[in-house]
């Protein structure tokens, strides 16, 4: 009888036992489930820890202070190796393909990091540190460059100062899909032997829709993660100081450092973005095209901000330095500006490059015109003005057109004015390029005379857009179109760009971007998809930020 009673004791502990154990391993995979839901994974290899938020907003200081404190008390609590490290899915919120990575190892070392995913381009660097030596035992990155809603693997090679490979370690991990990132269409090869730079395309402004976000792709049309803002677009990514410099909003920008933890928020106070802004490395100082919300105009005003203190200076107000112009300009039919608002939008800046410390080019879609200032800083005045119509001819602006030399149809309603120095050249002497939309229009300006541009096209339609580059010397007072190659038409929005010794274009009412040779032969187009376009597509390498100046083969 005894005997039996303790049978049934140890079947009833046993019983007891496997409903625990089945409860606790039910409540592991909820956490993990829960978890997951969170974190935005499906599936991963390797342990994996989680940043709990109170704050929604990732560019308060509250949302990063989280992240802060939440990671040290991880570092703090463990003994983190190389073999058993710290990963944290996007803990500042600011890339989502990507993983925060903390370990310490025996040895002073440097990490080469390669991810790969389905399909993918593969993406490998050699990881910057914060050593002046290089090699480091605190290893601490973010890697980047995982592919949202695909099985992605990521191994990092640790190597000694001598570049003798130490230990390879692999991870696997697959993220959950993202339904906000535009598809990639069509991904058309070209004739061009030359091959694609190594980096991420960023579409910027996709479709002003409220996800407002920057999307990357990789060169095989993969992307590669997104970065959200709050609303508006960022009109370019600049990199200073090792940090990534973009806006998040109509009237902020932000600073983040190679973890992707924003370090510092300016503000613009009463100013608002639109389509360009730059860096002035000499005065450390930001430069940016806005719109003064106390005016009755727009797209007008240039102002600087000062990157450690904040404080904004105007600098040049256009209608001020050019109010006879400004008075020939009428409103729209209907009384509003494409924006829906009242104000006047005569002269439409949408790009800016400093020629060099104090002087500035500066290009107006409206007019179809580039405007050389003199001592953007002090006493701004016009120097020049590149334009092949007959909008200035009896204005006192017609004296200070530059000559064109050569017989070829001028820009029409260009974007991204680069300027281009060259040492082979003398002085007074350099080049200027930009994307020539090639479209003809200016609502404000019912007098331009579009016949003097032969083959422009119109709003929804045209035969092509060019790369254009003019050599201008000051000291004859001429410019001449010196390279010219067809893109895809756009008659508002795109750009082209220089990566390495490539162009990059993005070509918006298109829905195309992509990447050209240096004699403008076609590597590579790339297709989106969207109802209205992408603002711009510029291809980042993100060296000195996320990864060293070496090339890794």
């Amino acid at each position: 009888m005894k005997r039996k009673t303790l049978w049934i004791s140890i079947i009833g502990i046993l019983l007891i036992g496997f409903v625990c154990l089945f409860c606790y391993q039910h409540y592991i995979r909820q956490k993990q489930i829960e978890q997951k839901k969170h974190t935005g994974l499906v599936s991963e290899d390797f342990p994996i820890q989680d940043i709990k938020h109170q704050s929604k907003n990732i560019y308060e200081d509250a949302y990063q202070t989280e992240a802060d404190n939440q990671l040290q008390n991880m570092r703090n609590n463990n003994s983190y190796t190389i073999e058993d490290p710290l990963l944290v899915w996007n803990p500042y919120g600011t890339n989502t393909g990507s993983f925060y990575y903390y370990g310490v190892s025996e040895q002073d070392s440097y990490v080469v990091c390669e991810v790969t995913c389905n399909n993918g381009s593969v993406i490998k660097h050699r990881l910057k540190n914060d050593s002046d030596s290089g090699v480091t035992k605190t290893h601490e990155y973010l890697i980047t460059g995982l592919a949202p809603g695909l099985e992605n693997h990521f191994s990092l090679a640790f190597y000694d100062a001598g570049n003798n490979l130490i230990h390879t370690y692999q991870y696997t991990v697959t993220l959950k899909k993202d339904k906000q990132i535009p598809a990639i269409t069509k991904v058309e090869k070209g004739n061009s032997k030359s091959s694609l730079t190594d980096g991420l395309f960023a579409v910027l402004g996709h479709d002003k829709s409220k996800a407002k976000n920057i999307y990357y792709y990789d060169n095989n049309g993969i992307c590669r993660g997104k970065t959200p803002l709050n609303d508006y677009r960022t009109d370019r990514i600049l990199t200073i100081d090792g940090k990534l410099v973009y806006s998040y909003s109509l009237t902020d920008i932000a600073f983040v450092n190679r973890l992707g933890k924003v370090e510092k928020t300016l503000s613009l106070g009463k100013y608002e973005l639109h389509h360009d802004f730059m860096y002035d490395e000499k005065r450390n100082e930001l430069l940016c095209l806005v719109n003064d919300t106390d005016k009755d105009t727009i797209e007008d005003v240039l102002i600087s901000v000062n990157i450690e203190t904040g404080k904004i200076k105007k600098l040049v107000d256009f209608e001020k330095m050019m109010k006879s112009m400004r008075k020939r300009s009428v409103q729209r039919k209907g009384g509003k500006n494409t924006y829906g608002g009242t104000e006047l939008d005569w002269l439409h800046l949408n790009s800016l490059d400093m020629i060099n410390d104090k002087d500035a080019v500066f290009s107006s879609r409206e007019e179809s015109v580039i405007i050389k200032i003199n001592n953007i800083y002090e006493n701004p005045s016009i120097d020049y003005l590149i334009h092949s119509g007959s909008l200035y001819k009896g204005t006192k602006y017609e004296k200070l057109l530059l000559k064109q030399k050569g017989n070829f149809v001028g820009h029409a309603g260009q974007h991204t004015i680069t300027v281009e120095h060259d040492a082979s050249l003398p002085n007074g002497q350099y080049y200027l390029f930009m994307y020539n939309n090639n479209f003809g229009s200016a609502k404000t300006l019912p007098q331009f005379d579009w016949s003097l541009y032969p083959g422009v096209g119109t709003y929804r339609k045209g035969t092509a857009s060019y790369f254009c580059k003019y050599l201008v010397d000051e000291n004859q007072k001429t410019y001449e179109l010196v390279q010219q190659f067809s893109v895809p038409y756009s008659s508002v929005v795109s750009g082209v760009n220089y990566i390495g010794n490539n162009v990059t274009f993005s070509s918006g009412m298109d829905h195309t971007y992509g990447e050209y040779d240096k004699q403008g032969n076609m590597i590579c187009t790339y297709t989106y998809a969207a109802k209205r376009y992408a603002y711009r597509v510029i291809k980042y390498d993100f060296t000195d930020v996320y990864y060293e100046k070496e090339t890794i083969q």
